[in-house]
């Protein structure tokens, strides 16, 4: 670590791609640049990482590859990039995707990433991915506690306006008491019966006098449509805020309720009270890291889950209906620990 002390020592992080993984990510920031003050640090990611990493106090650059672009094709920009970064002759990179190999083509001397314990599939499966990220540091000798990280997304004043106006048009304010419930993933496997997020809705509606906003992604709005019969309970706001928008929405929010997904990983990341529900996931790999009792499960063993992380993802097969797992968890057991959550 000596040599990287240099003032002119640059750091390269190569970052997952999907949002939930970045928030992840996150976590190597502020302790790297704790102990390198003076070095750049740039980060590899999608554009869909991109967005939660901008703005970000401990970044110099972010660098982006989208193998789902409809420019040149994958295999050209991807050899595009690789030189981009050969050129830049980074002194150290942090690799936090396991699997990776493309640091190694980077001419880079020192390369910390995982150790081969830490990619083992148990090791994985019970322990959290911020803390599998913070072990390549630990690796290297660095003292982490939980004071020292910052997870935050960097909202501007116009997010925070923005917000502002969507709320005042549903006759809400910061002021006022509200749940938002985040009911999508990116992965079907992950989202739960729709027909009890509507239920739970009115349950926080009749029961606690809270108001209910619903969120998600632009790709999510036809998807509301499951939950018409329950309408006259919740403030559709999805596919109407960004990133750094729904981190401002769930600043005041009593609790944040969803998935395994990357706006409620958001709303972990910002500290706030968060409700987690895991069927194809481990959940000591992904809860949430400041309030880990916060969870419901899929406690029953159906042979096949936990499926993530692991080489038989989906292994139910089941592509049109909530998967098995999700089945499992109990409508009166995410109800019951709502209420507890809202009442303490």
């Amino acid at each position: 670590m000596g040599n990287l002390r240099n003032s002119m020592a640059s750091i390269l992080i190569i970052g997952h791609n999907n949002i939930g993984d970045v928030l992840h990510d996150m976590a190597v920031l502020k302790p790297l640049k704790t102990q390198f003050p003076k070095a750049p640090i740039s980060f590899l990611t999608t554009p869909q990482g991109k967005a939660v990493l901008e703005g970000n106090p401990y970044l110099e650059h972010i660098y982006t590859y989208d193998k789902f672009s409809t420019g040149p094709s994958p295999l050209f920009s991807k050899w595009q990039l690789l030189w981009t970064l050969r050129k830049k002759k980074f002194d150290l990179i942090v690799n936090l995707k396991s699997g990776s190999y493309f640091a190694h083509f980077l001419g880079t001397k020192q390369i910390w990433q995982s150790s081969s314990k830490n990619k083992k599939l148990v090791i994985k499966r019970n322990n959290h991915a911020i803390d599998l990220h913070l072990n390549i540091l630990r690796q290297q000798g660095f003292r982490i506690n939980d004071e020292d990280l910052d997870l935050n997304l960097y909202p501007t004043p116009q997010d925070e306006k923005h917000v502002k106006a969507l709320l005042a048009q549903e006759g809400l304010s910061f002021d006022h008491a509200y749940v938002v419930i985040a009911p999508y993933a990116a992965w079907h496997a992950k989202e739960w019966i729709p027909e009890h997020y509507g239920e739970l809705a009115k349950k926080i509606v009749e029961e606690k006098k809270h108001r209910v906003i619903f969120i998600g992604g632009p790709q999510d709005v036809l998807k509301t449509k499951r939950f018409s019969t329950f309408q006259n309970y919740f403030v559709n706001f999805v596919g109407k805020m960004s990133l750094k928008e729904l981190a401002v929405l769930y600043q005041h929010a009593q609790l944040v309720i969803g998935g395994d997904s990357g706006p409620v990983h958001l709303a972990t990341n910002m500290k706030c009270k968060v409700l987690m529900i895991f069927g194809p996931t481990a959940h000591l790999l992904a809860r949430p890291y400041w309030h880990t009792e916060n969870v419901v499960r899929c406690e029953e063993n159906l042979g096949c889950n936990p499926c993530i992380p692991g080489p038989h993802f989906l292994a139910c097969q089941v592509y049109d209906r909530p998967t098995p797992c999700m089945e499992h968890i109990a409508f009166e057991s995410v109800y019951q620990k709502t209420m507890q959550l809202l009442t303490h």
